[in-house]
């Protein structure tokens, strides 16, 4: 699932990060209300979790000026404990659902399936991954960078989805060994280094913004342009 996070409470993405595996979401954060807005029109999302006190555009008002441009991704609001009045003005502007900050994490996955499934009535279309234009059709085996189609080989794609599925973090190249290659040996490593720059030639090559980065001496992060 694609989710827009708008978020700025370092606390909060910590617990969010460890409750929303990465295996079954695709996580892009704004930290803004404005930033937020911006993604929302312009990258197509399966739900936006959505901090009622986000900065330069709160949340109730993010919302309703979303259905004001007609979209209609489904939209989760988190509110502070004492904010009892939550749901009713999040409904009300268009949001559809809204609990506390403070809710239990096994809660808050159900939460958002209980949207995903409202909206696409299950669970049986193909599992997408994406990072800003840069999607994985998991079912066709295909990958796309904004409307180009990229061929990789069978190695690389199984690379690609493992730097999505961990989005944001360092992955060590043994790590990486252990994904695509089923061993830790040290001297397979330069494989990595291979196939990370045959992957830098498909994906980044003809792209402005660059997702694909190296650590030296830690590993390689796929990053999106936040």
């Amino acid at each position: 699932m694609n989710i827009l996070l708008i978020q700025d409470d370092p606390v909060y993405l910590e617990f969010l990060n460890r409750i929303l595996p990465a295996r079954q979401h695709t996580i892009q954060l704004a930290r803004n209300g404005l930033l937020g807005f911006s993604k929302a029109l312009h990258t197509q999302f399966d739900l936006i979790l959505l901090d009622t006190q986000a900065t330069g555009i709160d949340g109730i008002e993010l919302v309703r000026r979303l259905r004001q441009e007609n979209d209609s991704t489904p939209v989760l609001l988190l509110s502070n404990e004492n904010d009892t009045g939550c749901t009713v003005r999040g409904l009300n502007a268009g949001a559809d659902d809204c609990v506390a900050k403070s809710i239990d994490g096994s809660e808050l996955q159900a939460r958002i399936f209980a949207l995903y499934r409202r909206r696409t009535g299950g669970f049986n279309g193909p599992r997408i991954l994406r990072v800003d234009n840069l999607e994985l059709n998991m079912a066709e085996r295909a990958a796309y960078r904004g409307s180009k189609r990229i061929k990789l080989t069978a190695r690389e794609f199984q690379l690609l989805e493992f730097l999505i599925e961990n989005v944001g973090r360092v992955v060590t190249k043994t790590q990486i060994l252990e994904k695509a290659w089923n061993t830790t040996e040290h001297y397979n490593s330069n494989k990595v280094e291979v196939y990370i720059n045959y992957l830098r030639n498909k994906v980044d090559r003809e792209f402005d913004h660059k997702l694909i980065h190296t650590f030296i001496g830690l590993g390689y992060l796929l990053k999106p342009n936040i």
